[in-house]
């Protein structure tokens, strides 16, 4: 399955690149970038390393 079947991480991944913006060029947007373009069977792959990247990096609530 691909990560839109898990809202609450297409939520995060959305999120972080709005927060970023499209010029960004740190890991944690080249990531969220590829979380969106992987496929059923890769993002199987990565999704245990988003999840922690999920907890190393959360959402600031109320941000813009």
């Amino acid at each position: 399955m691909s990560i839109q079947f898990y809202p609450d991480e297409l939520d995060y991944v959305n999120a972080q690149l709005k927060l970023k913006g499209a010029d960004d060029t740190s890991f944690l947007g080249a990531f969220c970038k590829a979380c969106l373009l992987a496929d059923g069977d890769n993002y199987g792959t990565i999704r245990y390393a988003l999840h922690i990247l999920m907890e190393k990096y959360p959402l600031v609530r109320g941000a813009p």
